[in-house]
């Protein structure tokens, strides 16, 4: 073998040796540059993480969750860390989190509802924390007779005493404290409507209450509770969006309720 032919040999092993060294390393490159890459199920694809360093990331709402406006770090990841909503849902805009409510309980997520006025997301069944004076409540009935309330502490609580006393349009003012109507064995056909924040209850012995309807303000708690053959004939309850429970002492499958947009409504009792 000449000096030439062993030069050329030499050569060519140096650059395989360097050939494959450049395809080993571009090799993990191309692994590494793949572990740094997500998946987004959505769209079927290979997404680059947060970038390039300094992009505007965030900004966004979703499921209650909130990621306010970041920048991409040169860890590939947005600054902004996400958080909860808690009670409010998102925004419509689907930027941010939402700070107040509507009445019909837009703005808070299922399981709370809205305060007024102050417009406001609280747990499911709460009321405004201070309760006014109650003797300040009444109940109106069809013939526009107030009857003022026995207050026990907070809570107004009203009784029908006489024949036909609660028949017909009977309404209970609870916006400044709960309010409880005893109606024993009247309110026979009568239409209770609850109006305020505050828990409405409505309480009907043996022989009372047939074919009753209860209407639920927007935003209170409101109870219908049934003992005996209280309750009997067509009964309706009309729930808002606050806990709206019925409560039965025997099977009743008289009562019908409509729970609509409630954050919680049970049948205690009653099956």
């Amino acid at each position: 073998m000449n000096l030439l032919d062993l030069g050329l040999r030499r050569l060519a092993a140096c650059a395989a040796l360097t050939l494959g060294a450049s395809l080993a390393a571009a090799s993990c490159q191309l692994v590494s540059g793949i572990d740094g890459m997500s998946v987004d199920d959505t769209v079927g694809g290979v997404l680059a993480a947060c970038g390039p360093v300094g992009t505007p990331c965030g900004g966004t709402c979703e499921n209650g969750e909130e990621t306010p406006p970041g920048i991409c770090t040169d860890d590939g990841r947005c600054s902004a860390e996400p958080r909860e909503c808690g009670l409010y849902d998102c925004d419509p805009s689907g930027a941010a989190c939402a700070t107040s409510c509507l009445p019909s309980g837009a703005g808070c997520i299922d399981r709370a509802v809205c305060q007024s006025p102050s417009a406001t997301c609280t747990a499911c069944g709460s009321a405004p924390e201070q309760a006014g004076d109650c003797s300040v409540n009444f109940l109106i009935n069809s013939s526009g007779i107030r009857t003022p309330c026995n207050c026990n502490g907070e809570t107004c609580e009203l009784t029908c005493d006489d024949e036909g006393g609660c028949a017909g349009s009977v309404l209970l003012d609870t916006m400044k404290s709960p309010v409880v109507l005893d109606c024993g064995d009247q309110c026979n056909g009568a239409v209770v409507t609850c109006m305020g924040p505050y828990p409405c209850e409505v309480v009907c012995n043996s022989g009372g209450c047939q074919d009753l309807t209860l209407r639920c303000s927007q935003d209170g708690k409101c109870t219908l509770k049934c003992t005996g053959t209280g309750c009997a004939g067509n009964v309706t309850v009309e729930c808002g969006t606050n806990f709206c429970t019925v409560a039965c002492g025997v099977p009743n499958d008289s009562i019908h309720r409509e729970c609509g947009s409630s954050c919680s409504c049970p049948l205690i009792g009653c099956d």
